[in-house]
C-alpha cells in the first residue's frame, strides 16, 4: 500500500515516540531489577548475567524494531507499536482512514 506524504511524517512521528516509549519502559525493567535486593538464590555474579541477558535481548528487539522506519515496515510497524501499547488510538488518530484500516488488517491477522 503506497502511503502519502503526510501519512509518513505522521507515521515517521508515531514510530520514534513509540520505539522512545518502549526504551523507557525497558530502562524502568532494568531500573527495577537493579533495585532488587540480592540475596543468597541471586548474586552479585547472578544479577549481572541477568542484566547481561536482558541487554543482549534488548538490543535485537531495538534493531529490530529500527526497522520500523523501512518504508516497507511502516504499516507493520505501527502495527506492532500499537499492539504492544507503545503507540494510542489518540496517537493513530493524525493518519488517514486508509492507513488506519490497513493497521487494523494487519492487526487481525
Amino acid at each position: 500500500m503506497e502511503i502519502s506524504k503526510e501519512d509518513k511524517r505522521v507515521a515517521e512521528n508515531l514510530i520514534r515516540r513509540g520505539i522512545l516509549h518502549r526504551h523507557a519502559q525497558w530502562q524502568e525493567e532494568l531500573r527495577k531489577l537493579l533495585d532488587t535486593p540480592l540475596d543468597e538464590k541471586c548474586n552479585e555474579y547472578d544479577r549481572s548475567m541477568q542484566i547481561t541477558d536482558k541487554a543482549r535481548k534488548f538490543y535485537k528487539e531495538a534493531m529490530e524494531m529500527e526497522d520500523y522506519h523501512r518504508p516497507s515496515m511502516v504499516l507493520t510497524g505501527l502495527a506492532n507499536l500499537y499492539y504492544r501499547k507503545h503507540i494510542t488510538d489518540e496517537d493513530l488518530s493524525g493518519l488517514s482512514d486508509e492507513v488506519k484500516q490497513a493497521i487494523t488488517v494487519l492487526l487481525s491477522r
